[in-house]
């Protein structure tokens, strides 16, 4: 009987260890999904929208700000321009589905057009001073091809609010020329040549987007940012051991 009360004991902590143990990591926040399609889209123009993306859980003032971020981040690619500001996200895709629909009732016979929007994200890493989210996505808004996009959201788990990814290097300008001698070297450009005869920068910038991974630090360079469409994304990763000679002590 003693043996039996032991042996449920140890079953009842063990589960109670396995569940205590996912609810505490990464807790806080739930991936949500978001779909939407208008149209014949095997057939026709549609408008076909599949978003999976995180939410910050709990009524608190960081839940607020994450979610309004994140929120403006996936859902503020269908406004009509970056200077109309963060609408409601329900009247954004109203907007995108009767854009649509006016379309087709004046171009009925039209073979290009419509919206298409895939997003997924994940989170690439976590500590008590950082989170960063990748966010990859495919877009198509009318026109030749669509565009293929990866942004990085680096946040302040206590606050919500985004942290400037620089703000953990120390040596700034060490770091830039070391970036900049890895693209180089990437691209096959000598130490010499101008970067306006090899890529859409005068001189050397960063890359829009920079996160953290368990691997090291990505940059990313989207499509039209460095190089033609037909040439993608370019890609650099700095490796852990080496983001060490570049970082500020205890972030």
């Amino acid at each position: 009987m003693k043996r039996k009360i032991l042996l449920i004991s140890v079953l009842l902590l063990f589960v109670y260890l396995i569940i205590g143990c996912g609810n505490e990591e990464g807790s806080q926040f739930k991936k949500v999904r978001y779909e939407k399609t208008v149209g014949d889209c095997q057939n026709d123009i549609c408008v076909n929208i599949d978003l999976s993306y995180y939410q910050m859980t709990g009524e608190t003032d960081a839940a607020t700000s994450f979610n309004k971020l994140m929120d403006k981040m996936v859902f503020g690619k269908m406004a009509y321009s970056e200077d109309s500001g963060m609408q409601n996200k329900d009247e954004l895709v109203t907007n995108i589905i009767k854009d649509y629909q006016d379309f087709k009732i004046e171009f009925p016979d039209a073979r290009t057009g419509g919206y298409e929007q895939e997003t997924e994200s994940e989170i690439t890493y976590e500590s008590k001073s950082l989170i960063t989210f990748k966010v990859v996505t495919n877009l198509y808004s009318g026109g030749a091809h669509s565009s293929h996009l990866v942004e990085f959201l680096n946040i302040d788990p206590e606050t919500g609010k985004e942290k400037a990814i620089m703000d953990f290097i120390t040596d700034k300008a060490k770091f830039s020329s070391y970036v900049e001698k890895l693209l180089r070297k990437k691209l096959r450009m000598s130490d010499t040549d101008k970067w306006a005869d090899f890529t859409f920068m005068d001189k050397f910038n960063l890359p829009e987007n920079i996160g953290m991974t368990t691997k090291g630090l990505e940059l990313v360079y989207n499509e039209y940012e460095l190089l033609p469409y037909s040439e993608g994304i370019t890609t650099l990763i700095i490796d852990n051991d080496k983001l060490e000679e570049f970082r500020n002590s205890g972030k």
